[in-house]
């Protein structure tokens, strides 16, 4: 029979509590063996082990942890303690579903739990649960209806679930216990005024939600001289003003604004609507542009005013707006006027109508040092950066000659502008002169050894250019001096182009194990920036931020999209697919050696290692944790590379899912894992995007081969997914005669040789190799890309092609981009 705290001997519940009590102020050490004293004379009290695990977990004992917790559930399997423990570890884990059900265990035995049921509620926020988060949340506002976090967390919960009209019943019901001067919650709160105006205006947003306008607007200026944030009040006036249709009054409510902020596209366009027009209907853009350049008038330094035109001016008008920004920016030496305009080059009259802007300010410059329309001579800087901006237009269309001639003349009129620098090595880095890209960008860095960005784009050309140490050296220079580990501080700091681009050099060097670590690291950050949702949970309710907390969450359900997160997630999945490959090929990657470990390090120069700054010594006052896993043995050494493939698969086909590539590097893992009906699934998700996908027909023709190879799966279930390729193209598509098809697009080239050598077999192996060999070939014109080409090149050097046929390969290239030096 187990015993309870309330049957514990006086002393033991004494020592109980305390335990508690260490924890809440992290005495881990003491906590334990304060449980160790009470097990001593009550060796089998399960809250005790319960607790026990808890600290044991917190020292990184979880294995021990984790069975004296259920060694403890086992005894006192209806104690919320001993649940509530579990639920908590699970929690510190990230294994939040299996925390809640510990909490909802914990509640059968103390229903009335203010702690568990508002960690519970957490939780369920967590797991994006929101209806059960509201019935929590519901018998939470029972048990204790005065105090504010919980019926404004109420309110949100029933929002999340889009049910406004309960939210704003539950603020309407409660908000006196806030809003009354003469309520306690006054007295306690030096931040009241602060609380009280984000209180109002979330319950204003509330009220616009549920649609009715009109209430919202009538609150709205009820509210007027309680609320804080003035700028986001005129914002919800003027956009329900507009709701309401009352535009006039809507147009002086974003003038208003635009006085305020006149950059701003939200507020412009929002003026516009005002007036009944759209940018994006071609008959209101007469107008549009009328009242445009009237603001522009008003308010002649918004660049956001200069550049919008832009974006929906065709012909003269187009070249008119145009000639007016260029001129103001090239007089201002604007460095960014480039890449300001670059979005307009999608449109490609556009792109050449500001090319033949620009060279005709050149010629004019050249002959009379004066603009055309201009009776004064201009400053010799604008004729320089009219240089700087055609060298820019010419690497776009992939003139790198004439770029680089044009920077030459840019450089020498100003040779002490960083910029310049930059801009040239951006132009040998897409000429594919990767090692003349990094030393321009580091003289560049010379010129200005304080410029932090410089420094950062130099540090990020010598990874391209695989040099991992010199980029070390050059990125701890700006790591604080007292940092114990410079190049952990950067890991906890988070900078994750670093880490990515890292990981990408170790990758092209060949050590996997590095890469994987580094593709690990970035995706822990992201992890990491979606489990820190968890606290806001509560801090933003009980700080009456309700507005800012429901876009964190908005936020957070799309941060695994975010490029860096996808493209160290492929990166990742495709270095444990060629861990298996080798592996399954006889030729496996050597596994790791793990490092002792060694005693810590302190702060003494820079290693030669690429690891860390540190040299081992004593007379530190900080001693520095050392990695205990530098060379990623974790992870070449895991038990199935696949299995921890799929971990990344499963994140991207749920965030990612309407991504083609998405589907592509999920077959690849579901195909070598057998896994025929998610590999068919991935096949069909791909060609529901992009039907005529270059990777489509290669995947179908594998799973068909896999299928017909593999004996050990079941007859009728092959037969089934066979009916559906059958249904879904007809006989076996052949990737030759798909190649033959589009014979102009590189991209099916590579496609499908790559598909060959994955089917294996001589005369496949071969034929890849012709369609590899003949990437450069005139045919497929613009899409020899130096990214297809470089693919190429990995291709042959992948399938064991002669030194003679890479270096015929690396002839022809050059002939596409004369200046790379990467073939």
């Amino acid at each position: 029979m187990s015993l309870t705290i309330t049957e514990l001997p006086h002393k033991e519940q004494a020592l109980f509590r305390t335990a508690l009590k260490l924890y809440e102020v992290k005495q881990f050490k003491k906590g334990l063996k304060t449980c160790d004293q009470i097990l001593k004379k009550v060796a089998n009290h399960g809250e005790t082990l319960a607790v026990k695990g808890m600290f044991l977990a917190h020292l990184d004992r979880k294995k021990e942890a984790y069975e004296m917790i259920k060694r403890g559930i086992d005894i006192s399997p209806a104690s919320s303690i001993s649940w509530h423990v579990y639920g908590i570890v699970c929690r510190f884990d990230e294994n939040y579903a299996e925390a809640a059900k510990c909490y909802e265990e914990a509640l059968k035995a103390d229903s009335e739990n203010a702690t568990i049921l508002r960690e519970l509620a957490q939780l369920y926020t967590q797991l994006r649960q929101y209806q059960k988060a509201v019935e929590i949340r519901t018998r939470i506002l029972k048990i204790n209806p005065d105090t504010p976090q919980y019926w404004l967390g109420l309110a949100v919960a029933h929002q999340l679930t889009g049910r406004n009209d309960l939210a704003l019943k539950v603020i309407s019901t409660h908000e006196h216990i806030v809003l009354d001067e003469s309520s306690p919650f006054k007295a306690n709160n030096s931040n009241y005024r602060c609380d009280v105006s984000e209180l109002l205006m979330y319950k204003n947003w509330v009220m616009e939600l549920t649609g009715d306008y009109q209430m919202a607007l009538d609150n709205l200026k009820e509210i007027r001289p309680r609320i804080t944030d003035i700028t986001a009040w005129k914002e919800q006036k003027a956009k329900l003003l507009l709701k309401l249709d009352r535009k006039e009054a809507a147009a002086s409510a974003y003038q208003e604004l635009i006085e305020r902020n006149p950059d701003s596209n939200t507020y412009i366009c929002g003026y516009l609507s005002c007036n009944g027009l759209d940018i994006g209907r071609a008959e209101d853009r007469d107008a549009v542009l009328e009242i445009v350049r009237g603001l522009q008038q008003q308010f002649p330094t918004s660049s956001a005013l200069k550049f919008l035109p832009l974006t929906f001016c065709d012909g003269d008008d187009f070249v008119k707006e145009a000639d007016k920004l260029a001129k103001y920016a090239l007089r201002k030496g604007i460095p960014s006027l480039f890449t300001s305009m670059k979005t307009l080059y999608e449109d490609k009259t556009k792109g050449e109508t500001l090319g033949r802007l620009v060279e005709g300010y050149a010629s004019q410059l050249r002959d009379t040092k004066r603009f055309d329309d201009s009776s004064e001579d201009e400053p010799s800087s604008v004729s320089t950066w009219c240089t700087f901006y055609l060298a820019q237009h010419a690497d776009y269309y992939g003139n790198h000659e004439r770029a680089l001639q044009l920077m030459e003349t840019a450089i020498g009129a100003s040779p002490d502008t960083v910029d310049l620098y930059m801009v040239k090595a951006r132009i040998l880095k897409h000429a594919g002169d990767v090692c003349g890209a990094r030393d321009v960008m580091d003289f560049g860095r010379q010129k200005d050894l304080n410029d932090r960005f410089i420094n950062t784009k130099t540090v990020k050309y010598m990874l391209h250019n695989n040099e991992v140490d010199e980029a070390e050296k050059n990125m701890v220079l700006f790591v604080r001096d007292d940092a114990s580990h410079k190049i952990q501080e950067i890991v906890e700091t988070q900078t994750i182009w670093y880490m990515r681009e890292r990981g990408h050099a170790f990758r092209r060097l060949g050590d996997i194990g590095r890469a994987l670590k580094h593709f690990h690291q970035v995706l822990d950050s992201f992890r990491t920036f979606h489990n820190d949702q968890y606290d806001f949970h509560t801090y933003s309710i009980r700080k009456f931020t309700a507005r800012a907390y429901v876009d964190i969450l908005e936020w957070e359900d799309r941060v695994f999209e975010h490029p860096m997160y996808v493209d160290s997630a492929v990166s990742a999945i495709e270095c444990y697919v060629e861990l298996y490959d080798r592996k399954a090929a006889g030729a496996p990657f050597e596994p790791i050696a793990v490092d002792e470990p060694k005693k810590p390090l302190t702060r003494n120069g820079t290693s030669k290692s690429g690891q860390h700054n540190l040299s081992a010594g004593v007379g530190e006052t900080k001693p520095a944790a050392v990695d205990a896993d530098p060379n990623g043995a974790a992870f070449v050494n895991a038990p199935s590379h696949l299995e921890s493939a799929l971990a990344f698969v499963e994140v991207l086909e749920k965030s990612v899912g309407l991504q083609a590539g998405t589907h592509v590097t999920a077959f690849e893992v579901h195909l070598r894992m057998k896994k025929y009906f998610l590999a068919l699934k991935s096949i069909n998700q791909l060609r529901a995007i992009e039907a005529d996908h270059p990777a489509l027909v290669p995947m179908v023709v594998r799973i068909s081969a896999a299928l017909d190879a593999d004996a050990s799966f079941a007859a009728p279930m092959k037969a089934a997914l066979k009916a559906q390729l059958v249904k879904a193209f007809g006989e076996v598509p052949s990737i030759a005669a798909t190649v033959a098809d589009h014979d102009t697009l590189l991209p099916f080239a590579l496609a499908g040789a790559r598909g060959l050598v994955s089917l294996g077999g001589k005369e496949r192996v071969a034929q890849a190799k012709q369609m590899a060999m003949q990437a450069a070939a005139e045919r497929f014109g613009d899409s020899r890309t130096l990214e297809n080409l470089v693919a190429a090149r990995d291709l042959l050097a992948r399938i064991g092609a002669s030194e003679s046929e890479r270096l015929a390969f690396a002839a022809e290239a050059r002939k596409v981009f004369p200046l790379a030096t990467c073939f």
